[in-house]
């Protein structure tokens, strides 16, 4: 499990450490650097699913698109560094990047300039480009494939198709639903009759196959509901099917709503994540109503307590209030959720613009900044005639 990201130089960001403990939620105002901070990791996630051991670092392919390496540079750079750092840890152990770019105006990908391990017992490793594998110690290894199986979920989202695509790849990333969750029912269809793990299954229910336990758990959200999956003969298309009751007709996804398709590959991900991997999702709460963002955050709170690392964008109050929730009540241990909230700074950029906020043991808060989910208020004050309008 993967406990932190280090960044220097990248886009908005001069310096940054960011913690991740087993839930993390990035909230803030839009432009102020929450899917920055976690492009860096998704790239060298991308670099690393490569498997190869060029030291060109594409900028755009499955997991991230970020256009030339002038987009990716600090405006205003420590020390008029000519390079990026970028940096992720676990433990006592942290492996770092250097990256460069000879020509910043051209091309899509970067140079790939230094590789450092630190904290291994013998000492740091340092190589110019990667390193041989064989030189690298077993905990590194062991980070670097936390960082290589790293699930991420945009904001955008297949939706209501009439099909959905089967993975190519003969040794696909577990759980990896893809960026839009695509590949979601595929693995819904191929594990449908599997058991899951019998610490991520629903309190309320006995069965154990993923087919039983996504429909308990997406109970919580939309109860009643029953969800399957067919391939179509003789093509590489699945479809998928739900009702609201189990009296009912299967229906294609289009006549369920957007609230379901969109959370499907979110569970799906945490029902057949491997223990300390990490699922990324931005917006987990879009399309549901203020209930169901609530549910969803006890949920994500629930699965985090027992060997998923989830880290979330967000930008709802409600979910946010589900997690807290769930500290109070002991699904997850207060200690385990951290909060980092974003605002945008003008100018030269520092560690500054993200506030850390923790949560205890009865779900309080123990800062609680401008900007920082106090909008309800604002308004509600305004409209009671306590503030000019």
């Amino acid at each position: 499990m993967l406990d932190r990201i280090h960044l220097r130089d990248f886009k908005c960001f001069e310096q940054l450490t960011l913690p991740l403990p087993n839930l993390t939620l990035l909230t803030g105002f839009n432009a102020s650097g929450k899917s920055t901070a976690l492009q860096p990791m998704l790239l060298m996630s991308q670099a690393l699913r490569g498997g190869s051991q060029s030291t060109s670092i594409a900028l755009n392919g499955s997991l991230v698109r970020l256009g030339t390496p002038s987009e990716v540079f600090n405006e205003f750079p420590s020390g008029g560094s000519r390079n990026l750092l970028i940096g992720v840890g676990s433990g006592p152990s942290d492996a770092w990047w250097r990256l460069g770019a000879e020509d910043r105006n051209i091309g899509s990908a970067l140079t790939l300039e230094e590789v450092k391990l630190t904290g291994a017992p013998g000492g740091d490793l340092t190589t110019n480009g990667w390193p041989n594998p064989a030189a690298v110690p077993d905990q590194h290894k062991m980070l670097l494939e936390c960082v290589r199986e790293v699930v991420f979920l945009s904001a955008v989202r297949t939706g209501t198709p009439e099909t959905y695509p089967s993975i190519d790849e003969t040794n696909p990333i577990q759980a990896d639903v893809g960026v839009e969750g695509q590949y979601a029912t595929w693995w819904f269809q191929r594990h449908l009759d599997d058991d899951i793990a019998p610490a991520r299954r629903h309190p309320g229910e006995a069965a154990p196959t993923l087919r039983r336990q996504f429909n308990a758990w997406a109970s919580e959200l939309f109860p009643g509901i029953d969800a399957n999956a067919q391939r179509i003969a003789r093509t590489s298309q699945l479809r998928l099917e739900l009702r609201t009751r189990t009296t009912e007709d299967y229906r294609r996804p289009a006549n369920i709503g957007y609230g379901l398709t969109y959370v499907f590959p979110v569970l799906v991900a945490l029902l057949l994540a491997k223990d300390g991997q990490t699922i990324v999702v931005d917006s987990p709460e879009a399309h549901l109503h203020p209930s169901g963002q609530s549910a969803l955050g006890r949920i994500l709170a629930a699965f985090s307590a027992v060997g998923v690392q989830i880290v979330v964008e967000t930008h709802s109050d409600h979910l946010l209030n589900g997690v807290r929730r769930a500290a109070s009540s002991g699904i997850v241990q207060a200690r385990d959720v951290g909060i980092h909230f974003f605002r945008s700074i003008q100018g030269k950029t520092e560690e500054a613009r993200v506030t850390t906020i923790a949560v205890d043991g009865s779900g309080s808060l123990d800062n609680w900044p401008s900007g920082f989910f106090d909008q309800a208020d604002i308004d509600l004050a305004s409209l009671a005639g306590w503030v000019d309008q």
